[in-house]
């Protein structure tokens, strides 16, 4: 089934996309650069003014000297606030000790009213002699008996705290030792020290007050040329970012614009080569349905026809293209030929056999020498083209005709066969080309169906925006 293609017009000129403007962009960046040099020569001016507005070479020498000296004096500060620390650190950390040490002696010893071992023998000697005495009851001895077993363990428990009350008064002595070790650490001479320098320092200071007044108000400057300078250069930084994003965007709508392109070309492509693909069908059938002859079968029937120009040939008539045409040449052309000397003979290709040039005369000789009088070159050409004996004389040319008869058939017959071959070639070729014309057409009916729905949105899109900017303005009213 064929499908019917409408015409498909060539696409119309490409939407123009102006490129970003690299020259106003470089004149910019060359009008701020040009700016931060005047600056930068304004910088190394105030650079060489601040290096040479010193104070003179003793209060600068005197001043280092008791720079040197301050840093010394608050390194030994330092140290000695460190060795205070350390010792208070040590003092605390001594008596959260002893602390800890009373309050287990204390839960030791609350259930008792008993200060050391001696109350507790003492005690425990009391009711024994009770015991020996015999006053006791019974349940009084027992009970005595069983307080006596107590006494004793704590008796024991008791040895323990008196070892331990001796480490807590070992302990208080260390406090004592340490905290007299505070007293001789002292930062009033190191402090004396560093007044006194500060003192120095301030009057040197005083003294070139306007020297460094001066150095300050270089210093500011400076400094607000280099601000200036670094807003310069974000400046030519944004220029840049900024046409970097506009040849980006541009990038983007040549992509887009070549996508869209495209899209819009492809019918109009896919149309050309299906009419490519038709006209090579169409000229493919011209082809199988006409026979041509070969030019090895052209070249057999010129040479008959130059042996035998009346010659009439089976396939055609006698006003034959070919025949008047070969005719009209042979009759035309000016034969050239090819003078023998009178005793040369010629010589047969098939026999291979040699004429000598002193043979008798004779009447075979005489026959000879009338027969080659003359000999056509452009036959011994064609004939020698053809691979075929060229004749010893005119009634020769019988044999030599049919013999190219043999080969004019054998050629027909090569010819029609490679005719025939070519033809069912070329009418597989049609068919497979048909069936890509056919979809060819299809997917130019898919492409021009999709140009439509582009078209109609692209229209409808207009009207939307207009109808969205109606309700904003009704909202806002």
């Amino acid at each position: 089934m064929s499908i019917e293609i409408p015409e498909i017009e060539a696409p119309k000129a490409r939407k123009f996309i102006k490129q970003p403007d690299v020259g106003a962009k470089n004149k910019q960046i060359a009008t701020l650069n040009d700016q931060i040099k005047k600056i930068e020569s304004q910088i190394t001016l105030l650079t060489s003014q601040f290096e040479s507005t010193t104070a003179s070479k003793e209060d600068t020498a005197k001043r280092q000297e008791l720079t040197t000296e301050l840093r010394s004096v608050i390194q030994s500060q330092n140290e000695i606030k460190d060795k205070k620390q350390s010792i208070n650190e040590q003092i605390r950390s001594t008596d959260q000790i002893i602390k800890k040490k009373i309050a287990e002696i204390t839960s030791k010893t609350s259930k008792y009213n008993f200060k050391n071992v001696e109350d507790i023998e003492k005690k425990i000697k009391k009711l024994e002699n009770e015991i020996e005495s015999g006053s006791l009851m019974l349940v009084e001895e027992k009970k005595a008996l069983k307080e006596i077993t107590a006494l004793n363990k704590l008796k024991k428990d008791f040895a323990g705290i008196e070892e331990i009350q001796k480490s807590i008064d070992a302990d208080k002595a260390k406090i004592a030792d340490l905290r007299s070790s505070l007293s001789s650490v002292s930062n009033k001479e190191a402090q004396a020290k560093f007044e006194q320098i500060t003192k120095d320092l301030a009057e040197i200071t005083s003294k070139n007050d306007a020297i460094y007044k001066k150095r300050d108000e270089i210093y500011n400057k400076r400094k607000a040329l280099n601000n200036e300078k670094f807003e310069l250069l974000k400046q030519i930084r944004k220029i840049r970012d900024d046409f970097d994003a506009k040849f980006k965007k541009f990038k983007q709508d040549m992509d887009n614009e070549r996508k869209k392109r495209q899209e819009d070309e492809k019918a109009y492509e896919l149309s050309l080569e299906r009419k490519d693909l038709l006209q090579e069908i169409e000229d493919l059938e011209k082809f199988s349905n006409v026979s041509d002859s070969s030019e090895q079968v052209e070249n057999i029937k010129r040479t008959i026809l130059l042996l035998d120009p009346k010659f009439q040939f089976e396939d055609e008539n006698k006003s034959s293209p070919l025949s008047l045409k070969n005719s009209s040449s042979v009759d035309n052309k000016k034969v050239e030929e090819i003078k023998l000397p009178e005793n040369a003979e010629i010589i047969k290709k098939e026999k291979e056999e040699f004429f000598s040039a002193t043979a008798p005369k004779g009447k075979k000789g005489k026959k000879n020498k009338k027969a080659n009088k003359g000999v056509n070159s452009a036959l011994v050409t064609q004939l020698s083209l053809l691979n075929v004996s060229i004749p010893e004389s005119e009634d020769k040319y019988p044999e030599t005709i049919e013999t190219l008869k043999e080969k004019l058939e054998a050629e027909k017959k090569a010819d029609a066969l490679k005719f025939e071959e070519t033809k069912k070639a070329n009418e597989k070729k049609v068919a497979a080309l048909k069936e890509k014309v056919e979809e060819l057409g299809k997917q130019i009916l898919e492409e021009l169906a999709k140009e439509k729905e582009r078209a109609e949105a692209k229209k409808a899109a207009p009207q939307e925006e207009t109808e969205e900017a109606t309700e904003e303005a009704t909202e806002e009213a």
